[in-house]
């Protein structure tokens, strides 16, 4: 099935793509879809007149390199995404694919899964993220602990609604991370903390009334003055950067600093800071079927070689660390050995985690009542 029309975003998105891009190529050495389905102009040709595979935006990791790497500034990203939402709307291409990532996501908008409380007083809130809190539970405790340590800190465990972004539904993936802002915004926070690159994507989306920061930069003062341990082996770590902050030099300063508070040193990989490749897991275009992701994910084991690697995204850990010694920068900076890192859990287990975690919040603000 082609799509016969587009909304205005994607007609304008279409036509600045037409007017900037002229074929120079580099878009096209850093991505292998484009290399593979032609050049941006052509695709917003075709997506104009509705010869477009709809299948096509659903490839693409949304990594936004190739948007980077433009010289004049076209954004074949951020058009993918807008088409996403077209197709999907239109019917021209299946939610079927993204069924059970959905269904998830609706399983962590319930009830069950959310706690949002703040202690008198705090400023700010720590948001961990659906992945740190199910798949390290335990290092998502620890960090709120650091964090209420230096302050009152409220603990803030909610969905974002990524994964409704992602399938390219957009509007709802809005609606409901407004009304996550909301609740947040209702307990006073002035700031939210957060070490994941998909929620505070989503909060900064709606412009919330208070801050949206990453934990690292929290974290990076206290890294920068902590006591090395003599006794400690120091290893040469590669860096996963997220695709979501590759334009963040503030955030990431503050990732490295963890590395190298933690006791080891960075080896930064080929791609790095804004120029970082997905790692395979980007827009989840393995539900589409796409072979791509495994090719990104061999490129980034490729570049790191022998050394393990760092990351700060949950995503990345997990899709890389399938087959390399891969760890969240949390756990490295809690003392985790980088050649032997925690298990990430996944699947019931990661819901059961989080569930759990949902229990120990709540029986800590109780007894903080109790003592007030």
């Amino acid at each position: 099935m082609r799509m016969n029309t587009l909304g205005e975003a994607a007609v304008r998105a279409a036509k600045d793509i037409l007017k900037r891009c002229d074929s120079c190529t580099i878009c096209t050495k850093e991505c292998p879809l484009l290399k593979e389905r032609g050049m941006p102009h052509e695709l917003a040709r075709d997506a104009l007149v509705g010869r477009l595979d709809p299948a096509m935006p659903f490839l693409c990791s949304l990594c936004g390199l190739c948007s980077v790497a433009c010289p004049r500034k076209a954004d074949p990203s951020g058009f993918m995404r807008l088409l996403r939402a077209e197709y999907i709307a239109s019917g021209a291409y299946p939610l079927e694919p993204f069924a059970a990532y959905l269904e998830n996501e609706t399983r962590l908008l319930s009830r069950n899964h959310t706690f949002l409380a703040a202690p008198p007083g705090a400023r700010r809130g720590f948001l961990p993220g659906c992945g740190l809190s199910g798949s390290r539970p335990e290092t998502a405790w620890k960090t709120y602990e650091m964090l209420d340590a230096t302050e009152p800190t409220a603990f803030l465990l909610a969905c974002c609604s990524r994964p409704s972004d992602n399938a390219g539904l957009h509007s709802v993936a809005a609606g409901r991370v407004r009304g996550l802002v909301d609740r947040i915004a209702a307990l006073g926070l002035e700031e939210v903390l957060t070490p994941c690159p998909g929620c505070r994507e989503m909060l900064r989306s709606v412009e919330p009334p208070f801050a949206v920061n990453t934990v690292y930069e929290a974290l990076a003062p206290e890294a920068d003055e902590r006591e090395q341990d003599p006794d400690r082996e120091s290893l040469d770590i590669a860096v996963q950067d997220s695709c979501l902050w590759r334009l963040d030099k503030a955030v990431h300063r503050a990732v490295r600093d963890l590395v190298w508070g933690s006791g080891h040193a960075v080896s930064e990989m080929n791609h790095a800071w804004y120029r970082t490749t997905c790692c395979g897991a980007g827009g989840r275009a393995d539900l589409a079927g796409s072979p791509l992701p495994e090719s990104w994910r061999a490129q980034r084991l490729e570049e790191a070689g022998e050394r393990p690697i760092a990351t700060a995204c949950t995503g990345c850990a997990r899709t890389l660390g399938a087959s390399h010694p891969t760890v969240h920068v949390l756990d490295l900076y809690l003392g985790a050995d980088p050649l032997h890192p925690p298990v990430l859990l996944q699947g019931r287990r990661a819901h059961a985690a989080r569930l759990e975690l949902k229990r120990r919040a709540r029986r800590h603000f109780r007894k903080l009542l109790q003592d007030a």
